[in-house]
């Protein structure tokens, strides 16, 4: 789950954000720069093929949050 503090944000939902952001910033590799990452990575998360990391998330104002949730019945146990 990623949030902004407040309500629960689709990896969909980041990856406009993001886009938002790079047409902000005039070019990926302004975007890249302002939000600390690589633009390679950058055009990766938009694209959907990388997963938005904690400092890309920090740069657009989120946090992943990990939420514990019981398993379901019958599911295998991982150790």
């Amino acid at each position: 789950m990623i949030t902004s503090m407040g309500p629960k944000v689709t990896p969909g939902e980041v990856r406009d954000l993001l886009r938002r952001r790079i047409e902000e910033a005039g070019s990926t590799r302004a975007a890249s720069r302002a939000l600390g990452v690589s633009a390679a990575y950058l055009i990766d998360v938009r694209h959907g093929r990388r997963a938005a990391g904690d400092r890309l998330l920090s740069g657009l104002g989120l946090e992943r949050v990990v939420v514990p949730v019981e398993p379901a019945e019958g599911a295998a146990h991982v150790a």
